[in-house]
């Protein structure tokens, strides 16, 4: 029950996190991924079946805020944990590099999975334009740093801590 707590912390934070993003960023014509970076922080430390529940839960979030396609980035979010799940064990996601890089490849991924979505399901490429697409996908991936310290130095029980090496939470 405490790490469920946890997570659902974490997910509370991720959501007002994401809504200053919004505040800040929307004048600019800027969609920063904060929901997705939260997300790749807790598949790097949930189990797959907690990292696919998180996300599924973020993307759901955000479609509930989307006037376009519902569900479509809880679909996404939950395809771009597939493919964080295939490189995991292949990366150290502890260092700033990857953590950059990674959080921005998959930003890039996300906008484009979500665009072929609209396309599948409504039969227009879903774009959010390319100022939007590249500063958003740039800026994500240099606030990763500085989220993932924030969740593992703050947010994160000494329970889900001493879990975290065998990814045994959910």
């Amino acid at each position: 029950m405490v790490k469920f707590l946890n997570a659902f912390i974490i997910f509370i934070a991720a959501t007002v996190i994401n809504w200053i993003g919004i505040e800040l960023f929307a004048p600019l014509d800027i969609n920063i991924g904060v929901m997705l970076a939260f997300s790749i922080i807790m598949a790097g430390i949930l189990s797959e079946a907690g990292g696919y529940t998180f996300a599924f839960m973020s993307g759901l979030f955000l479609d509930f805020f989307s006037d376009v396609l519902f569900g479509g980035y809880a679909l996404v979010f939950t395809l771009i944990m597939f493919v964080f799940y295939r490189i995991d064990d292949k990366i150290d996601f502890k260092d700033i590099g990857p953590q950059v890089v990674i959080t921005a490849a998959l930003n890039v991924l996300c906008v484009l999975l979500y665009g072929f979505c609209g396309l599948i399901f409504t039969g227009s490429f879903l774009w959010q334009g390319l100022k939007s697409f590249a500063a958003g996908s740039a800026l994500t991936g240099l606030f990763m740093p500085f989220i993932y310290i924030f969740v593992t130095k703050y947010l994160i029980f000494n329970i889900l801590k001493k879990n975290n090496e065998n990814k045994n939470l959910f």
